[in-house]
């Protein structure tokens, strides 16, 4: 009795982490997108400016170097926990129960190496820009601000991976319990039904 306590306790843990840890992701993904849709009217204002009145915005192509990190990166953590990137999956698909979750965990495990690696790699691109005073070539923009988004946002990836593995490790134990904490991404077919649905 007291095992079966101990793994419903787990369970609520890994699944209360996994909430707090989702509005983060989510807050930060709207940041990311509310970004993206001020750099869309950024550009419809220096091409009007230029257009019409010969006159460029001064500093907009440095602006828009530096925000690139904020839109490409602050929504890694999100993509990965909705299954949002790119998966050649077609082995994987043919697998069921645990050896299904054993290859998702081992997926896991190499993305967490690769992206341990890019953290620190980052990290050290951005004490270079720091030490140095790397800037923008035309308003001379500091580029550390942007350059330490990027580790910052690679180590949220970084612990969203580390959940996922708790949650196939788990699922590898339990291979018919709920998914908690792992991604699950829509098939075709279910794609295929939901545009049915919304017929």
């Amino acid at each position: 009795m007291a095992k079966n306590t101990a793994k419903v306790d787990d369970t609520r843990a890994l699944s209360k982490v996994d909430r707090v840890y989702s509005k983060l992701e989510n807050a930060l993904n709207l940041i990311g997108a509310i970004f993206i849709f001020v750099i869309m009217l950024s550009g419809v204002a220096e091409i009007a400016s230029r257009g019409l009145f010969n006159f460029p915005i001064f500093g907009y192509i440095d602006t828009i170097e530096i925000a690139m990190s904020v839109t490409a990166f602050l929504g890694l953590a999100y993509c990965q926990r909705v299954g949002g990137h790119v998966r050649m999956d077609m082995f994987v698909k043919s697998l069921h129960g645990r050896p299904h979750w054993f290859v998702e965990a081992l997926a896991t495990i190499a993305a967490i190496f690769v992206v341990t690696v890019l953290v620190y790699s980052t990290f050290l691109h951005f004490l270079d820009a720091w030490e140095m005073g790397d800037s923008t070539i035309d308003a001379e923009l500091p580029l550390w601000p942007s350059k330490l988004l990027v580790p910052v946002c690679l180590t949220l990836l970084w612990l969203r991976l580390w959940l996922q593995l708790f949650g196939f490790v788990r699922l590898i134990g339990a291979p018919d319990a709920t998914p908690i904490a792992v991604p699950e991404v829509a098939t075709i077919d279910d794609f295929l039904d939901h545009t049915e649905e919304v017929k």
